[in-house]
């Protein structure tokens, strides 16, 4: 949904106003935590029908909390009993690697209930990322902390020392 819901209306509105909470300062990898999204502003919220959702995460795996969103194309929406409402939960487990930096994008929608796309409806979007935890300083050098030349003739030294000492064995 890369240009939001234009479906509803043709570009965003800063009279919605779309909040993502629950994504935490860090995360632990395989980690599974609850977000909250939100939609306030735009038409009144009363009857039937006057709100949805889209989120996406850029990494990790998105599941329904309850019966009030699905799973879609790798995304979270509202379901058809969902839409009656305008916050929802949805549960996001980390990725195996804690390291990858995360975007949610949030959609959402709020509708006048009429069951039909009109210039009253009115969305709008958050982008959230969450930064992945730096590797700590020696998981990323290969010769784990050695200068590699200096490794290089300690080992040369110690070739030509064994050669030395065998060879004055001899005579």
């Amino acid at each position: 949904m890369q240009f939001g819901c234009t479906c509803h209306s043709g570009s965003a509105t800063e009279g919605v106003v779309v909040t993502l909470d629950g994504v935490p300062d860090n995360y632990t990898a395989g980690e599974t935590m609850t977000l909250t999204i939100t939609i306030t502003g735009g038409p009144e919220a009363s009857g039937e029908n006057h709100g949805g959702f889209n989120l996406d995460a850029s990494a990790g795996t998105l599941a329904p909390f309850d019966n009030t969103s699905q799973l879609m194309d790798g995304e979270m929406t509202h379901t058809g009993f969902g839409n009656d409402q305008r916050t929802w939960q949805v549960n996001w487990t980390a990725p195996a690697d804690n390291t990858t930096d995360i975007t949610f994008t949030a959609h959402g929608n709020a509708v006048n209930g009429d069951g039909s796309a009109s210039s009253d409806d009115k969305w709008n979007k958050v982008v959230v990322t969450l930064a992945g935890v730096a590797p700590p300083a020696g998981d990323s050098d290969p010769n784990d902390g050695q200068t590699p030349g200096l490794t290089l003739m300690a080992t040369l030294a110690i070739v030509c020392l064994a050669g030395i000492a065998t060879k004055k064995r001899r005579y």
